[in-house]
């Protein structure tokens, strides 16, 4: 009487086909938790550029043309900005650039651009 069933052979290849399609697996999972975590920290990032740009906006005074830095807390970490105030070819506008750097990493995590006109300032 014949026995039905698997040999082992057949074993092996199906355990090892299930290791590579769970190596498959996981590794996606690890991209997609590091772009979460990268998408998170920009977005954070080009949070802390919009409120820098909306205090130069909301000051009285039209701004000087040059650079500044600072730190911004936001979210439980603490978030270093540049600025740099340009002349522009006309006289009533400015632009100004500003770049939010990585707390956990080297280089930028978002760099925001914008003009701002001279209307009712002094």
């Amino acid at each position: 009487m014949r026995q039905t069933g698997f040999t082992l052979l057949e074993m092996v290849a199906a355990v090892a086909v299930l290791a590579i399609a769970m190596a498959a697996i996981l590794s996606g999972m690890a991209r997609y938790a590091d772009n979460a975590a990268r998408l998170r920290e920009r977005t954070i990032a080009l949070w802390v550029a919009h409120n820098r740009l909306t205090e130069i906006e909301l000051q009285p005074v039209w701004p000087d043309v040059g650079r500044s830095d600072g730190e911004m807390d936001l979210a439980g970490q603490t978030w270093k900005w540049e600025v740099e105030v340009k002349k522009t070819t006309d006289e009533h506008l400015r632009r100004i650039d500003i770049r939010v750097l990585s707390p956990r990493r080297d280089g930028s995590a978002a760099a925001l651009s914008a003009f701002l006109a001279d209307t009712g300032r002094q």
